[in-house]
């Protein structure tokens, strides 16, 4: 140990897999560099009030770099809940109807990360973009 080591103070972050989900999704939300309100709403959604979760994964992301914070994100979640994050992260990108360069770049750095497939991937993303189609309606 060094002698400023303490100054420095602690870089090691422990999530929990609602962190871990609340993590990934600002990663996604702050692709473009910028949170709306639209997107703060749905990041309070996926917190679920549960602010404890949101402070370790603002200080995961404090401490760590992109590509850190992501493989913390994968390496706390187990397999069902990284098909489920990826769910919840492709429905947050595509709210919009526009998948931005950033946000697709980060969904599949996640998708790589978790070992998810294109082909297991692809109804959700059918579903996700029929669900934000509204020119079916007009």
């Amino acid at each position: 140990m060094g002698l400023f080591d303490k100054l420095k103070g602690s870089k090691t972050v422990e999530l929990n897999p609602k962190s871990a989900l609340v993590l990934s999704a600002i990663t996604v939300i702050a692709s473009d560099g910028v949170i709306d309100e639209a997107e703060m709403m749905d990041l309070a959604k996926i917190a679920r009030g549960d602010r404890s979760a949101v402070n370790t994964a603002v200080q995961a992301l404090q401490n760590t770099t992109l590509p850190e914070a992501m493989d913390l994100v994968a390496k706390t979640l187990n397999e069902r809940q990284r098909m489920a994050a990826m769910a919840i992260l492709m429905d947050l990108a595509m709210s919009d109807g526009v998948l931005a360069g950033n946000e697709q770049k980060i969904l599949q750095e996640y998708m790589e990360k978790f070992g998810i497939t294109e082909a297991a991937l692809k109804p959700i993303i059918d579903a996700i973009a029929l669900k934000n189609d509204f020119s079916v309606f007009s």
